[in-house]
């Protein structure tokens, strides 16, 4: 079904090119309830434009077939510096997912949905949007920051190799071999650029293939916000585009990138680039 919506959406594109633009310049709140800014996310994901246009509806629509589970934002974060609020309106995803436990065991950790719920309920129901509304319009003593594990090819990277491999296993597929001189390194170049420019298309607006220099057929998935090796595994093998990837029985090497930024949005982020 998801197939065919795709197929349908870039038909009528065809037909209708840019007469179709119907973008809003504000999140607007959708029938289904999610704010979604239809501008935002055309100006943000260049890719989706090419296949969807500009019009919102298409835009949505690739939203809540891909984008969700891609990471990608439907609308932008209010705070002038996401993750650290600099008054007490700003919404703090990181925050609201550690402040109300039982708003992120429904939600995740995706800044889109926290968000909603914020605006959708947790207002009315009292709940702060960050540390500073909490104390009453004063910034929180700063925090200790404890730095993330470097990328190193011993740790989450070699998680995500042996969780792909487990699930290649299920339906009879060979593992896929540790890239350590090509498919790591560039994956891990790509980590690092999603963290400002979520795309696959790189922040110099050339493919993200250009990350590494593999003749024969390559892929890329990318997710951010989940934590751990199994909660990004579990996002992929969700999608049905990423679990194409990690069962493509033609690949046979991967390299896998892990990034944390404290100050994004998302704070984790997470490639797997693909080599047959």
């Amino acid at each position: 079904m998801k197939k065919i919506l795709i197929s349908l959406s870039a038909l009528v594109f065809m037909i209708l090119g840019p007469w179709a633009m119907n973008a809003s310049a504000a999140p607007v709140r959708m029938a289904d309830g999610q704010l979604f800014d239809a501008a935002y996310y055309a100006q943000n994901n260049p890719d989706v434009v090419a296949a969807f246009g500009t019009n919102t509806d298409w835009l949505y629509l690739h939203y809540v077939i891909c984008g969700k589970a891609e990471g990608r934002l439907p609308y932008a974060q209010t705070s002038d510096t996401p993750g650290a609020p600099s008054s007490g309106t700003d919404f703090d995803p990181v925050y609201y997912a550690a402040k109300y436990p039982d708003v992120s065991a429904v939600f995740g950790n995706d800044p889109a949905l926290l968000r909603m719920h914020y605006d959708t309920c947790g207002k009315a129901e009292g709940r702060f949007p960050n540390a500073v509304a909490e104390n009453g319009g004063t910034p929180a003593p700063a925090a200790v920051t404890v730095a993330a594990p470097a990328v190193s090819d011993s740790g989450f990277e070699m998680q995500v190799l042996e969780l792909v491999n487990a699930e290649r296993s299920k339906y009879g597929l060979a593992p896929l071999a540790w890239d350590p001189v090509n498919l790591g390194p560039g994956a891990a170049v790509r980590a690092r650029e999603i963290s400002s420019v979520f795309s696959h298309t790189r922040p110099d607006g050339t493919s993200c293939f250009t990350a590494v220099s593999n003749p024969g057929a390559l892929g890329e998935n990318i997710a951010a916000g989940q934590r751990t090796p199994q909660q990004v595994m579990n996002s992929w093998m969700n999608s049905s585009g990423h679990r194409a990837n990690i069962l493509n029985a033609a690949y046979t090497r991967l390299g896998v990138g892990y990034y944390y930024a404290s100050s994004s949005p998302y704070g984790h982020y997470w490639v797997q680039m693909f080599s047959s």
